[in-house]
């Protein structure tokens, strides 16, 4: 599992239950009070409700003042669990629904928004009390994570990905025979680290940026040969809208994304560049390799033949850099994080669930729209490989309940800016970019 944002808000549990009465334009009933505190019997909640906090905030004609403030009431009254609620004129709402959300904030109150026709239907939740994150936790995970990469690449130098030690310290002995495997671990430690680590800062970075509140990374260990099984970071209040919730999804992958372009680039301008006589040595040493495993050889050029064996970006990059240094043996350590860096960014990507790109999906296309999406990624995965990732989320998709439903903005009715709009280009491009058939 690789960055599953996850919101814990009371509001992502059912608003659609609390709403649907208004949704479906019912006439309320002599029961719901208009602009009145007096105590209500409410209905007995469902089970999978009994998590919402009972509403204990400002009077309701102080709730409808604060609205009032943003929109044309029409109507305000208990909806039959106690929860106000105010009808409104249907106009265009982002930016007054966000200044209401920041008045009722310092209330220590929350709000979603969903509408019909020609009425909009606000209602006011108690802000949950959230617990601290112990940071003990996200440091301990961290170094442990630091550990199992660090020895994941010092298994990677002394042995490689073929498993064979001793064909590895042949090819280290034409390479670099003074090599510090230390050193080398700690390279491919340091790529692989940044690569994760910064794409969940930019998760970090834009929920900071819109005020909402998400734990540091959780860094999940790993075994070799790569050491980790990535990091994730989790969501404790839900996204104002759905430009928020396409800011969240589309920050991580893009500063990965940039990361995982310098670490493969800089795989090239630190490699090795071999001399005639260890040119042949490499060559023999391939053709020995080759015939030992039963393929045609242990080194081959990345080039546009690789694919889609290997991620384009990776090609790109690397004949781009090595037009600098040409003849250039890469860094196999980094180019190995570089390779990790695509793979998990185009897992990120891909439209589906609570994925990175499903929240991209989401924010687009709405909950239908992303439930096509969702079918759609899931059968990339499964047709380029990705098995048993695909069952995974399958998995979390059937355990957590909610099936392809992803993380709901609390003004789901104001469509994602068109600028964003364009930039949704940019994430279906790193989807084609950083594709390539399961290496596993």
């Amino acid at each position: 599992m690789y960055n599953i944002l996850s919101s814990n808000s009371i509001i992502s549990l059912s608003l659609t239950t609390r709403l649907n009465r208004s949704e479906r334009s019912e006439p309320r009933k002599t029961g719901d009070s208009c602009v009145s505190d007096a105590a209500q019997t409410p209905t007995p909640l469902p089970a999978a409700q009994t998590t919402f906090a009972v509403y204990s905030g400002p009077p309701l004609d102080s709730i409808k003042t604060m609205v009032a403030s943003e929109f044309q009431v029409k109507d305000a009254f208990l909806d039959p669990y106690g929860i106000p609620t105010v009808q409104v004129t249907r106009e265009p709402a982002k930016e007054k629904f966000q200044r209401l959300l920041d008045q009722l904030r310092q209330q220590g109150l929350i709000a979603a928004i969903r509408g019909t026709t020609d009425t909009l239907t606000i209602k006011v939740f108690q802000k949950p009390q959230v617990k601290p994150s112990r940071k003990i936790i996200n440091l301990g995970l961290f170094l442990a994570t630091v550990t199992t990469v660090f020895v994941a690449g010092y298994y990677l130098w002394t042995t490689g990905l073929l498993g064979s030690q001793v064909l590895q310290q042949q090819l280290i002995v034409i390479i670099d025979p003074t090599a510090n495997p230390y050193l080398k671990a700690g390279l491919f430690a340091g790529g692989l680290l940044s690569i994760i680590g910064l794409h969940e800062f930019g998760h970090k970075a834009a929920a900071r940026h819109h005020k909402m509140d998400a734990t540091l990374p959780y860094f999940v260990p790993g075994p070799p040969p790569i050491g980790t099984f990535g990091a994730l970071i989790s969501l404790k209040s839900p996204p104002a809208n759905r430009d928020q919730l396409f800011d969240l999804g589309l920050s991580g992958p893009v500063v990965g994304f940039v990361v995982t372009i310098a670490v493969a680039a800089l795989s090239v301008l630190i490699g090795f560049l071999p001399n005639a006589s260890q040119t042949t040595q490499l060559t023999q040493w391939s053709s020995t390799c080759g015939a030992q495993l039963g393929v045609s050889g242990c080194l081959s050029n990345i080039d546009f033949s690789a694919w889609p064996g290997q991620p384009l970006i990776l090609i790109i990059v690397s004949g781009l850099t090595s037009s600098v240094r040409p003849g250039v043996f890469l860094d196999g350590q980094l180019f190995f994080a570089a390779q990790i860096g695509a793979l998990l960014t185009f897992l990120n990507i891909v439209p589906a669930w609570q994925l990175d790109g499903g929240h991209i999906s989401r924010a687009v296309f709405g909950a239908n729209g992303h439930r096509v999406a969702s079918v759609v990624g899931l059968l990339l995965l499964f047709v380029s490989g990705y098995l048993t990732f695909g069952i995974l989320i399958l998995a979390f998709m059937f355990f957590s309940r909610r099936g392809f439903a992803g993380v709901e903005p609390l003004d789901d009715i104001s469509p994602v800016s068109n600028y964003r709009k364009l930039l949704y280009v940019l994430a279906l491009a790193m989807l084609v970019l950083t594709f390539a058939f399961s290496p596993f």
